[in-house]
């Protein structure tokens, strides 16, 4: 179920107010959804360096800001489980970073078919409200391994919490024990609970804090056109 207070709604055919989208992202406790945007890559990058510095990587569309998240083999290996059609446990992006992106931008091109492929989201607010003292306290001070990265799941600066979260990640790259897995296992329990489901139209443009805000998405057909372009970006 979509909980419409987390959403704050725009239209690209309008006059956007940046500073406004700016001040949703940098509040923090809503997904900003413009639709009608154009697709193009580079009206794209336009758009979002209004906002913020976005991430270069090597796998983005010619080394600058946009990459292409569609289905993507090889040897018959996805080379990520964003590149796959499989289904994408709630997480934060680049939690092996030390400064971790704090947006995230996702266009949708190509939604897949009808109630598959879903972007799904929990918000931190609600997270928190479902987590005991002695919780958050655990989370605040636990140190864990995302690759070459040591990050603890909840941070507390400047009278707000942030969340990094990867399981995906602390798992493959670290030897978890069974008390830490019972650990990770009661989050996701919790984290679940918080979850909602966004369905992006093509043409939608969804911006999020990756720090307030952990996402994934539902499976949906191997064989799927499915296609979001995604920039990571700083806000500034």
């Amino acid at each position: 179920m979509i909980n419409e207070m987390l959403l704050t709604k725009y239209d690209f055919s309008n006059q956007l107010d940046i500073s406004s989208i700016k001040k949703t992202l940098t509040e923090g406790k809503q997904i900003v959804l413009i639709e009608n945007f154009p697709e193009d890559d580079q009206a794209y990058e336009s758009f979002i360096v209004q906002l913020g510095k976005p991430v270069l990587e090597p796998r983005n569309n010619q080394g600058k800001s946009v990459c292409d998240v569609k289905v993507h083999q090889q040897n018959n290996l996805f080379t990520s489980v964003a590149r796959s059609n499989l289904h994408f446990p709630l997480h934060s992006d680049c939690a092996d970073y030390k400064d971790i992106p704090n947006v995230v931008a996702l266009l949708c091109v190509q939604p897949a078919p009808e109630r598959q492929g879903i972007n799904t989201f929990a918000a931190l607010q609600t997270i928190l409200n479902k987590l005991t003292h002695t919780q958050k306290k655990q989370l605040l001070q636990k140190k864990w391994t995302f690759i070459r990265q040591k990050h603890s799941i909840l941070n507390y600066n400047q009278e707000e919490y942030s969340i990094c979260y990867d399981r995906i990640t602390m798992e493959s790259f670290a030897n978890v024990n069974d008390e830490e897995r019972d650990l990770l296992d009661s989050l996701d329990a919790i984290f679940n609970q918080c979850l909602f489901e966004v369905s992006l139209k093509k043409g939608t443009l969804a911006l999020f804090r990756n720090d307030k805000f952990l996402h994934g998405r539902t499976s949906f057909p191997l064989d799927s056109d499915r296609v979001l372009k995604r920039i990571r970006f700083y806000l500034t």
